[in-house]
């Protein structure tokens, strides 16, 4: 949006605006972005008395209260009976209601991430007991999401406030007018919007405000702007300093440990989804996976396992530790042998990890083999426009292959909706990593039986519990040896049936075929 058409969007309301609850205070919404624009049209199908079922997932700062808030308004404003559910408050009544059948209510739950996995679950699986359900979540399980699948529900994403422009400007010319302002599209140049809307904003409209707020305090205090009138445009020097100020305070919080090694992976994505899947453990366990580690790419090369070695081989003329982590593929395998004549520490993907369960010697695991198989349905479902590479059936287990080019897009949707549960399988490889350099791992690899309870399961099988209730507790035992996987070669994949027979035989079926879409190479993203 320019900035002729943000001031005039400003001016007309009616395009943007949704205004819930008008008999009091009402509230607000800035709905520019489809994805609030549906949000406050399933509001609206529920105050028509309209069955709905809606799960509306966004991060932190990524507008859930107020669509709350103005849920609660509008469904008063109507008369409408609803329960709220809250995780701190006493729900047992209203979910011995919801069991029995008669809650001839809307169901309200904001958080519903923040309760218990069992009592979510019952509040899904009996949603048709209520006259409605709105709840809102920030980390959503694939569990949850692939039960809304009934013509009346609704499972909505919203993207965070800073990847919604038209929202973002909006919200901020709001909260400038509340100031008592001239109209912020009309006080400020080019140069002002378009840093405005490369900040990042961790607690949404809040730290919008915040910005603002220094800002025009700083203008009053330099003379630029008296009683609300300014004497020049405002520009992007203005709101620099104030972002900057707001991206240290975030740095500062966070504590940095001394990097011990560098854990090397064949791509960008590879360090996206462990990055994930460290921060998703912390918050789970309190564990700190990178504490010590610091995951990498071949920056500047042109990725895959070759460069791996390369660059293992540069870490360690720079006296720096340094580990390799390898597909279990062809060149995986021949780079893993490379980094084993020079004695370079080394892991690859296990094969327990294999989609298809192949054993040993025809085990094929790429670092995408470790997300769920109903996460990646669940992508292509919401992205008609990508298509998988491959799709391979064996024995009840599938393998989905996505392509090249959308593993990056792939990557980022993954990180946006996983769960600790969707992305445990790259926090046992870090764990591994960790065992491997002998760096503290917060819990014993001695037992099997973590890395056969995260083997895929055939389709339909039930799923075994993911996370431990606590954390064990940590270990600080030296290094193992350097070569902790077991790096058997493997360089076959089975060509199989793409669609599943109606019963799975008890033996291994002969290698057929697989799907294949055009092939397409690796895409390679600038850190």
């Amino acid at each position: 949006m320019r900035q002729a058409e943000w001031a005039q969007r400003f001016r007309d309301t009616t395009g943007w605006r949704r205004d819930f609850g008008t008999s009091g205070v009402p509230v607000q919404v800035v709905a520019a972005s489809p994805e609030l624009v549906q949000a406050c049209d399933l509001i609206n199908d529920l105050g028509r008395g309209d069955s709905r079922f809606v799960l509306i997932q966004a991060p932190a700062g990524g507008g859930k209260s107020t669509l709350i808030a103005a849920a609660l308004a509008a469904f008063t404003e109507l008369d409408l009976p609803y329960e709220r559910i809250q995780a701190d408050h006493d729900f047992g009544p209203i979910m011995k209601r919801l069991s029995q059948g008669n809650l001839d209510t809307i169901v309200v739950v904001d958080d519903c991430d923040k309760l218990q996995a069992s009592t979510l679950r019952q509040i899904v699986a009996r949603r048709r007991n209520c006259r409605g359900l709105f709840l809102t979540a920030t980390k959503v399980g694939s569990e949850t999401s692939s039960a809304l699948d009934d013509e009346y529900d609704r499972y909505l994403r919203i993207p965070h406030l800073d990847r919604r422009p038209d929202d973002l400007l909006l919200v901020a010319a709001m909260i400038w007018s509340r100031m008592s302002m001239p109209p912020l599209a009309d006080a400020c140049d080019e140069s002002f919007t378009e840093v405005l809307l490369q900040g990042t904003y961790p607690k949404g409209a809040r730290s919008l405000e915040a910005i603002l707020t220094s800002m025009a305090e700083l203008l009053e205090t330099s003379g630029d702007m008296a009683g609300g009138h300014l004497n020049r445009k405002i520009t992007s020097g203005d709101v620099t300093p104030h972002l900057l100020r707001l991206f240290r305070a975030q740095a500062e919080q966070a504590t940095v440990a001394p990097t011990d090694a560098v854990l090397m992976v064949e791509g960008e994505t590879d360090e996206v989804y462990l990055r994930r899947a460290a921060e998703l453990a912390l918050q789970e366990h309190g564990w700190r996976l990178l504490d010590g580690l610091q995951v990498e790419s071949p920056v500047g090369r042109t990725g895959g396992g070759s460069s791996v070695v390369d660059r293992l081989l540069d870490l360690r003329r720079d006296g720096i530790n340094g580990i390799g982590l390898f597909d279990r593929d062809p060149p995986g395998s021949a780079a893993m042998d490379i980094a084993r004549k020079h004695n370079l520490k080394r892991y690859q993907l296990p094969t327990k990890f294999d989609p298809l369960d192949r054993g040993d010697e025809g085990a094929l695991v790429e670092i995408e083999d470790l997300l769920p198989v109903e996460m990646l349905n669940r992508y292509y479902e919401e992205h008609p426009d990508a298509s998988a590479e491959e799709r391979h059936w064996r024995l009840g287990r599938w393998r989905i292959v996505p392509l090249g080019k959308d593993k990056g897009d792939l990557a980022a949707w993954v990180c946006s909706v996983a769960t600790y549960d969707d992305l445990e399988r790259y926090v046992y490889l870090l764990v591994a990593v960790r065992q491997t350099l002998g760096l503290p791992r917060y819990v014993s690899m001695s037992d099997k039986s973590w890395l056969s309870r995260l083997q895929q399961r055939p389709a339909g099988a039930s799923q075994p519990p993911i996370a431990p209730s606590t954390p064990p507790a940590v270990s600080t035992a030296g290094p193992a040896s350097a070569d902790l996987s077991d790096d058997r070669d493997t360089d076959t994949l089975s060509r199989v049936t793409p669609h599943p027979p109606r019963q799975a035989p008890d033996r291994e079926e002969a290698p057929d075929h697989a799907t294949s879409a055009s092939e397409s190479p690796i895409a390679q993203r600038q850190r």
